[in-house]
């Protein structure tokens, strides 16, 4: 046995999974097999990395060794060492990215650019409901309805639900439409005003109703965009 991942039936190696399945569909061992990429004389680099789960105990543990400590691990030279570690660091940075992200104070013009594309891609009026936290940061979004090219079919109830369910403190409503005018419509400013009027008797204010078109977005709180 040469140690190395072409000793395994082709459907069982890794990269072949990967290929076939997705990346997502590998085990932590099969993942770190591949970042590894080869073993020594009579022992896989399934193997190695079976062994590096057990002795860091986990993979938590072992995002967080040092060089040092990981090539103690026989079979894992400074280069092989160096690649787990740079598929660490990059999973961190990926994740304060994200979270820099989620931090992020919402505002008319950052869900104009987060929704623009997926609503108009659509030939039929989406409407999304979004709500905020105390801090005015998103908590949760959700498609309220998907409704006809002319109008959408609405009823309030199902808002104020969403936003007592997710104990929303603020919110936005976005809705598209699917020629390039964002101009509202008569039945827009009145659903606007009825719905801004009763958000703040619940005592849970909308900031804003954005129309987005292909032509750019209209917002109640700003006036054409």
């Amino acid at each position: 046995m040469s140690g190395t991942l072409k000793d395994l039936p082709k459907l069982d190696r890794p990269r072949e999974k990967a290929i076939r399945y997705g990346v997502d569909s590998l085990s932590e061992i099969e993942l770190l097999a591949i970042l590894i990429s080869s073993g020594y004389k009579g022992v896989s680099a399934l193997e190695i990395a079976a062994t590096l789960l057990t002795k860091f105990n986990g993979l938590c543990n072992l995002s967080k060794a040092e060089l040092n400590d990981i090539i103690k691990i026989k079979g894992l030279k400074r280069a092989k060492a160096l690649n787990l570690l740079v598929a660490f660091s990059l999973s961190k940075k990926l994740l304060l990215k994200k979270e820099e992200l989620d931090e992020e104070v919402v505002t008319s013009d950052y869900l104009y650019n987060k929704y623009k594309y997926q609503l108009l891609s659509n030939k039929q009026e989406n409407l999304v409901l979004v709500m905020l936290n105390n801090s005015r940061k998103i908590i949760h979004e959700k498609v309220m309805y998907i409704g006809t090219e002319d109008n959408i079919i609405f009823s309030y109830k199902d808002v104020w639900r969403e936003l007592l369910n997710n104990h929303a403190k603020y919110f936005y409503l976005i809705h598209s439409h699917p020629g390039c005018n964002s101009e509202p419509s008569s039945k827009d400013k009145i659903f606007t005003s009825e719905i801004f009027l009763e958000s703040n008797r619940i005592n849970i204010p909308m900031i804003d109703h954005l129309i987005i078109g292909e032509n750019g977005y209209y917002s109640f709180q700003k006036l054409k965009k």
